[in-house]
């Protein structure tokens, strides 16, 4: 659940970050360009512009909350984690029907899910098209489209997202803060595609997490119960329901594929990178797992195994 006038992050570090590239000629098309304040900086390079690391193929899903974080209760032993892992599903296999390539965050309701950061360095690394942050709700009706709080800095601001050539470091809290014109470019297309669908639709802004600290076009929807008058109000686990939600997303974010294209001038992602930006994501989730163990490891005093 999203509360727009009470975000979810009771307080800002804006510890300032330097921006990062994945070691390697094949991973450095994916680099990230800033990292979470509690990872070693890589060396600094000039950051590339957005419009030319736009993988327009290429989309990324963040199911909110998961394991110990049920996130809200939305009814009779339904919890909002399982609802946008459930839309998540359903939402990643329509766009792959259509063409796209999609990475998500989570597939599965893990005892241990990475934290917020670490699911914004997953998708920075691979310049999605879009970034789409999932949450449920039991209040309001239809579908709310939330775009990060960050103003957009004006052309003559050098904020390392393509403004200026200049390296300067980014805070990781203001990483979305180059990209917000084009979220909110992507959260018009998506209202205009749930409002052809006739689903109620309210647009804001929200500081959730991770919104702040994606470095592409990022949005949070936030589904809540469908409310008709004079009829019932239909839940956010009803299939039909779900199943028009991503109707309209996939066919929005297939428009915003072209749409970004034409803005950005951005080349579409081939087969080879689609192969190397997975493989990018599954490596870094590997990577930040094993780091956890030895955050772990080391509070405990337990030690490590070696391996075999």
């Amino acid at each position: 659940m999203i509360r727009s006038k009470n975000p979810l992050i009771p307080s800002r570090k804006f510890a300032a970050v330097l921006l990062a590239v994945l070691a390697g000629a094949a991973a450095a098309a994916f680099s990230g360009q800033v990292q979470p304040p509690d990872q070693v900086p890589m060396p600094a390079q000039p950051p590339p512009s957005p419009a030319a690391t736009l993988n327009r193929n290429l989309v990324v899903l963040d199911p909110a909350h998961g394991g110990p974080d049920g996130g809200a209760v939305l009814g009779d032993h339904v919890l909002e984690k399982d609802v946008t892992l459930a839309l998540a599903g359903r939402l990643r296999a329509a766009l792959t029907a259509a063409g796209l390539t999609v990475i998500t965050t989570r597939d599965a309701d893990p005892s241990d899910p990475l934290t917020g950061d670490q699911r914004a360095e997953i998708a920075n690394r691979t310049h999605a098209v879009a970034c789409i942050v999932l949450h449920a709700t039991a209040a309001g009706s239809g579908v709310h489209i939330y775009t990060s709080t960050l103003p957009p800095p004006s052309p003559d601001e050098d904020t390392g997202g393509g403004f200026a050539s200049a390296y300067v470091p980014v805070p990781w809290e203001m990483a979305q803060a180059a990209w917000v014109s084009q979220s909110q470019r992507l959260a018009g297309d998506l209202s205009s595609a749930f409002t052809k669908s006739n689903l109620p639709v309210l647009t804001g802004q929200a500081a959730v997490r991770p919104l702040d600290n994606l470095m592409c076009p990022a949005v949070a929807i936030e589904m809540a119960p469908l409310l008709a008058p004079g009829e019932g109000a239909t839940a956010v686990t009803d299939p039909n329901y779900q199943q028009r939600v991503v109707a309209a997303l996939s066919s929005a974010l297939q428009a915003w594929r072209d749409h970004a294209g034409a803005l950005e001038q951005s080349a579409p992602v081939s087969a080879e990178n689609s192969t190397q930006v997975k493989a990018i994501a599954a490596a870094t989730a590997a990577g930040l797992a094993a780091s956890r163990a030895r955050t772990t490891a080391q509070a405990t005093g337990t030690p490590q195994k070696r391996p075999q």
